[in-house]
């Protein structure tokens, strides 16, 4: 019996992803990625040994870029050159820079707050409500980064959001 309801449930839950997936590269966003990807995977399959290298090079050359800017912050910070002032103010600085960039392109689109808004929403998930001291642990989120194509806000009309499960939250 345990069996039986384990494919039963395997079954459902493949059937579900399937239909997922079909859905979502019936959609605009969906075949963009479907051929990035396929387009990727076959650049990948005739040059796969110069895409790892370049790979590993990107890495290596961001590992020692952040390698380097830490230890000249570090010793700026040891020689009284910088201080945490000086580091909060430039990344005040640097955030109002982006914040500047970011009203530049939303106007560019021409977009209504309420278009804005439904981006937004749709890209982010709701913390969860905590009620019990010892529930708190568990609802700490990972923060990520949160990308909106702005162009396909205008293109494409606002597609109701769905809560995602505590399963997919993860």
């Amino acid at each position: 019996m345990v069996k039986k309801s384990s494919l039963l449930t395997s079954l459902l839950l493949g059937a579900a992803g399937g239909a997922a997936a079909a859905a979502f590269l019936a959609t605009k966003t969906g075949k963009a990625v479907k051929d990035k990807v396929v387009g990727f995977a076959q650049n990948y399959k005739e040059n796969h040994e110069e895409i790892n290298a370049d790979l590993v090079n990107k890495a290596q050359d961001l590992g020692k870029q952040a390698s380097d800017k830490f230890s000249e912050v570090k010793t700026q910070l040891e020689t009284g050159e910088l201080t945490v002032e000086d580091l909060l103010k430039s990344g005040k600085e640097k955030s109002l820079e982006t914040f500047e960039q970011l009203k530049e392109k939303l106007a560019e689109q021409n977009l209504s707050k309420a278009e804005i808004l439904e981006a937004i929403r749709s890209k982010t998930v709701k913390a969860p409500t905590v009620t019990a001291q010892e529930d708190i642990e568990d609802a700490v989120l990972v923060s990520e980064d949160i990308e909106i194509d702005l162009t396909a806000v205008a293109a494409e009309p606002a597609a109701p959001v769905l809560p995602l499960a505590d399963s997919e939250k993860a």
